[in-house]
């Protein structure tokens, strides 16, 4: 599930505190954190966000891998089927 995009003065970027539980564990060990950005937005400083685009190649990049991994366990559940 990708997360709520947020919109300010054309700004598009997604608040890491809004990931999904799942999405944050991974997040914290696999994203460059040089793109965290901040954004003052009426007064209140916004602090762990990302841009959009940052979070879509991100996002690709570890859907990917998980999907890679699912299959790799799927086959070996099937193999472990397939021996018994």
């Amino acid at each position: 599930m990708k997360a709520f995009i947020e919109n300010y003065k054309g700004i598009e970027f997604v608040r890491i505190s809004a990931l999904p539980e799942d999405q944050k564990k991974v997040f914290w060990n696999s994203f460059d954190r040089h793109k965290i950005i901040k954004i003052l937005r009426n007064e209140e400083l916004l602090n762990d966000c990302i841009q959009y685009r940052d979070y879509q190649d991100w996002y690709k990049h570890t859907g990917q891998s998980e999907t890679i991994t699912m299959k790799s366990q799927d086959l070996r559940k099937e193999f472990k089927f397939v021996f018994r």
